[in-house]
């Protein structure tokens, strides 16, 4: 079942405490109000939230208005170790990659991935509910707070190249975005999605330290739900591994240790799944290679590289048994115009 955290249901309601029946607002959101209910749980069902956010809608405002303060006023320490893992990151990529593995903590009713598309890398936002207002609030607000971390882990002026998302424009809400996120905003997208041009992602952040950055990431790691982590471990793996191929191909050791953990603690958890290291590496190193043969700009000779491989015709033999085709037959039958 989809759940959101309560975290953020809190914060809406607290916001609103001056304005609107706060009972009333707990109980949309499943909550018990009554002060003898206790702590609250910490996720609610996602349906629950995206009623609280129509609720909202119909009292307060229609647009993004509301939702956006909530956004802004977004901090790092909200998300605990995992939070304070993104702040302390050297790099907002590392940042991202963090967020990308710890994400379904806070939130199983969507599915976010860092996907690198060449000169942008896309923070893509999936979420597979049946289509209503409060569903396309909450991705809104969900894209608006991860720039709000951006801004936090790397100063004020930090803004993504482009943001896309797959509902249709809503009245009255475009300018309100555009002023949040700063760049072009477009609708009826394939997938919601931040796009960040690749050269800022590398850029340090303001307090990034990775001594704490690894402390907090492995305190991060111990929290999580082993059914939540362990899903998206092997992604994590291979994202992980994608991203420094060009170099080499990397040791279990090496994306152990930048994943804040112990060799020995991923070798286990992917044992425990049934995945050798091996493996996510050949997953890394093909799904690679399909984005670059997908491009006509790279001859076969540079994907090769790219992948990993020191000659063409060991990527070759290898691309075969992946795909069941050449390189070149493959690139024939995907590459764009």
């Amino acid at each position: 079942m989809a759940t959101v955290s309560t975290v953020f249901v809190l914060r809406i309601i607290e916001r609103l405490s001056d304005r609107m029946d706060r009972d009333m607002l707990c109980r949309v959101a499943g909550l018990d109000p009554s002060p003898s209910a206790g702590p609250p749980p910490a996720m609610i069902h996602a349906a629950n939230y995206y009623s609280l956010l129509e609720t909202i809608a119909e009292t307060e405002t229609p647009d993004i208005r509301f939702l956006l303060g909530v956004s802004m006023s977004a901090t790092c320490s909200d998300f605990g170790a995992v939070g304070l893992a993104w702040k302390s990151a050297p790099t907002l990529r590392q940042s991202f990659l963090r967020m990308d593995r710890h994400a379904r903590a806070y939130n199983t009713a969507s599915t976010f991935k860092l996907s690198d598309k060449g000169d942008t890398f896309w923070w893509t936002h999936r979420r597979p509910d049946t289509p209503r207002l409060g569903l396309d609030l909450s991705s809104e607000g969900a894209l608006a707070t991860y720039v709000t971390l951006c801004r936090e882990a790397t100063g004020p002026n930090s803004k993504p190249g482009a943001v896309q998302f797959c509902h249709p424009e809503p009245a009255g809400s475009r300018e309100l975005l555009e002023a949040h996120f700063r760049c072009p905003i477009t609708f009826g997208a394939d997938i919601d999605a931040l796009i960040i041009p690749a050269e800022r992602l590398d850029k340090p952040n303001l307090v990034g330290d990775e001594s704490i950055w690894k402390f907090l990431s492995a305190q991060a790691e111990g929290m999580l739900p082993a059914e939540s982590g362990d899903r998206q471990l092997d992604r994590q793996v291979v994202l992980q591994i994608a991203d420094v191929l060009t170099d080499g191909i990397p040791s279990l050791a090496q994306v152990a240790s930048d994943l804040g953990m112990s060799a020995r603690t991923l070798q286990r958890r992917l044992s425990d799944q049934g995945l050798t290291f091996q493996a996510l590496v050949d997953q890394a190193r093909r799904e690679t290679a399909e984005r670059f043969l997908a491009d006509t700009r790279y001859s076969i000779a540079e994907v090769a590289f790219l992948t990993g491989f020191s000659e063409q015709s060991a990527f070759t033999r290898a691309f075969k048994r992946w795909a069941g085709k050449t390189p070149g037959t493959y690139r024939d039958l995907t590459a764009a115009p």
